[in-house]
């Protein structure tokens, strides 16, 4: 037995957590991120999945090779490339019955995954927020935080999250049904919150840092994205409504 079919035997029977890190030229950023999590995960029972869309500056060939010293697995995707995507191919392959969600830019800090993980014991969604007491964020443009101000205005009505465009998140993977999630742009938390229809939410601040190393990947497109993903689920909720009403 080599050690990539042993490693799958242990994470299968042991693993709790499932750290879904989706990437596009992130390799300046691995090294830190892992040692991080590690740190915040001790004694924990995890995973890291790695879902890379082919980065061209080695993403995925670094990610492997660090999987001598942590617990990763890397998803190497070559087609219908996204974050949401990404995610979501990260997520059906996952051994844990917790599922967190978390960009690979340190934007969004390992040691709050620990107090996500503290909160699931008792809630089915818990969500790492800027907009709640404790939350907020530093060193962010101007014009980052006016688009992301009206994108989340705009999600208000499908939702109660407070922060519901976090991409910093943990869940239940038994309380989602996976094949209703349609991934389109950036907005995933959006997307699982209105067709899951789970009801134990909790939101825990943390602060949101602009990223230090890399590029955004938030672009002209992405926003269009984002546009028609709201589109398509004012229209999901408009028709589950009237399939309730009319019991259809």
């Amino acid at each position: 037995m080599n050690l990539e079919k042993l490693y799958i035997i242990v994470i299968y029977y042991f693993c709790m957590l499932s750290i879904v890190i989706p990437t596009y030229n992130e390799s300046k950023n691995l090294t830190t991120l892992f040692d991080l999590i590690s740190k915040s995960l001790k004694r924990e029972k995890y995973e890291i999945i790695i879902s890379d869309d082919n980065s061209p500056d080695g993403t995925s060939e670094l990610a492997k090779k660090l999987s001598a010293k942590y617990p990763i697995r890397v998803l190497d995707r070559y087609k219908n490339p996204g974050l949401s995507e990404s995610v979501v191919d990260g997520i059906k392959i996952a051994y844990g019955d917790v599922i967190c969600v978390m960009d690979a830019d340190l934007q969004h800090p390992p040691e709050v995954i620990k107090k996500l993980l503290n909160e699931i014991k008792y809630y089915d969604l818990v969500v790492a927020s800027r907009l709640v007491e404790g939350g907020g964020t530093e060193d962010w443009p101007k014009e980052r935080a006016i688009t992301s101000y009206i994108a989340t205005f705009l999600a208000k009505p499908l939702t109660k999250i407070n922060d519901p465009m976090s991409g910093f998140f943990m869940f239940k993977k038994d309380k989602i049904d996976i094949n209703k999630i349609k991934p389109r742009g950036y907005k995933i938390l959006l997307e699982i919150a209105v067709k899951s229809e789970i009801k134990k939410i909790k939101e825990v601040p943390f602060i949101f840092k602009d990223r230090t190393l890399g590029t955004s990947k938030l672009t002209f497109k992405v926003n269009i994205l984002y546009l028609l993903q709201l589109i398509s689920l004012y229209y999901y909720v408009i028709v589950r409504k009237i399939n309730r009403i009319f019991n259809f």
